[in-house]
């Protein structure tokens, strides 16, 4: 139980990660953002392409990683469901539902992280992908994706026994809503830097 609840532990500081990713990618791209501090972003193009592109890339690498099912010799969320085969099998065929009904737009991040992230093929950029799909979709399942790992590894988090499963899941969102601030405030301070 010690080695599940290490692995557990380990999960919830890439689920953090993938958290604060999401929401200072989308701090940076927010259409009212880009339209308050459009001069700000246009100013430092070059800052805020590397970033929301490194923030992306590094969302679609941390799905990949904590989605990971494939293979049995790695830590990922799939690997710590089935240690709960013998511990908790309700909780383990809910977890497994939970994550197949995402499996379609799971397989779509793994896609961006294979095919264009991990082994670069002829296919095109995120970005250009992303500028004929409404960002507000692109949003949406960023959140669901979010949603999907934090809630995961909270329950796995009360059965391995490290903590409450809203302990964690509390500490997961203020450590969003840290990053959402502070990429707020660097937008601020370039608008003044920039006035």
């Amino acid at each position: 139980m010690a080695v599940f609840a290490d692995h557990v532990r380990e999960m919830n500081e890439r689920i953090i990660e993938l958290s604060r990713s999401y929401a200072i990618l989308w701090v940076f791209i927010d259409p009212g953002n880009c339209k308050r501090y459009s001069k700000v972003i246009r100013d430092h193009q070059d800052f805020f392409d590397a970033i929301a592109s490194s923030l992306f890339q590094g969302f679609c690498v941390i799905t990949y990683l904590l989605f990971d099912s494939k293979r049995s010799d790695v830590k990922s969320l799939p690997s710590l469901i089935n240690y709960l085969s013998s511990l908790n099998p309700t909780l383990e065929r809910q977890l497994k539902f939970n994550i197949d009904a995402q499996r379609p737009l799971l397989d779509k991040y793994f896609s961006f992280r294979h095919k264009i992230y991990a082994h670069r093929d002829k296919a095109k950029s995120p970005w250009e992908l992303f500028g004929k799909v409404p960002k507000a979709r692109v949003k949406r399942e960023m959140q669901a994706i979010v949603r999907l790992s934090r809630n995961t590894v909270c329950a796995l988090d009360g059965a391995s026994g490290v903590r409450k499963k809203a302990e964690l899941a509390q500490e997961i969102r203020r450590r969003e809503n840290y990053a959402r601030w502070d990429a707020m405030e660097v937008l601020k301070a370039l608008e003044k830097h920039t006035l």
